[in-house]
């Protein structure tokens, strides 16, 4: 979610942060899973991965977070542990707020509040809908996350690290979508000599067919 709202903007605006963290390098951690949910964090700078380890102890990506999203927001409102780690995807800058600071301004605007509630449902929803289609041929479950991605803003938009291209490592990609590094390449090279991606710069996915990509993982349009 990007704090798009004018209230919400104009408190953040005002709001001096209790924390501000500078996460250095890809893969250093802001939090662990079942860390106490002090703080709400919001990102100001870079990307953010939300990760389980799974029952085979392989990092498994829940979502990957933008500047103007939050962070462990589910946790602190509702009072409850981080239910899973995050962990920078590049260099990041993150302002927190105190649990006490958010739940007093959501208690003294609650159109606010029904609106972060109603995009944490739908990012919760997005989660379990990956899950739930974790069985599907592989050739989907990339088009899936790539088409996600793609109609969330990344790599079609001026709020895209790259222009029109999705900053992110194939191996990323395969996290995201529960399936092996050597089958991604093989595949996403496969899409590029069709003419759907562009793969030339490394650490790039530029997407230049969003309709197929939308066709083969069976999502409608919004």
């Amino acid at each position: 979610m990007s704090f798009s709202s004018p209230p919400l903007e104009e408190w953040f605006r005002k709001t001096l942060p209790d924390r501000v963290v500078r996460l250095r390098k890809k893969g250093n951690l802001l939090f662990s899973e079942g860390d106490p949910s002090d703080l709400f964090y919001v990102i100001s700078e870079g990307r953010i991965l939300i990760m389980k380890e799974s029952p085979s102890g392989n990092p498994v990506i829940l979502e990957r977070l933008l500047k103007g999203d939050f962070v462990g927001g589910f946790a602190v409102i509702a009072d409850f542990p981080y239910p899973a780690s995050a962990v920078a995807d590049c260099p990041s800058v993150l302002k927190g707020y105190s649990k006490e600071k958010i739940r007093r301004f959501l208690r003294e605007e609650p159109e606010i509040h029904r609106t972060i509630l109603s995009e944490l449902g739908s990012r919760f929803q997005n989660i379990q809908s990956m899950l739930l289609f974790s069985k599907d041929p592989t050739e989907v479950r990339l088009a899936r996350v790539l088409f996600c991605l793609w109609e969330k803003g990344e790599g079609s938009s001026p709020r895209s690290d790259l222009s029109l291209g999705i900053a992110m490592t194939r191996i990323t990609l395969s996290q995201m979508a529960r399936t092996t590094v050597e089958s991604t390449i093989r595949i996403t090279k496969q899409w590029e000599r069709m003419g759907k991606l562009d793969l030339s710069k490394r650490g790039v996915i530029r997407i230049l067919d969003p309709s197929f990509l939308r066709t083969l993982s069976g999502t409608l349009p919004s």
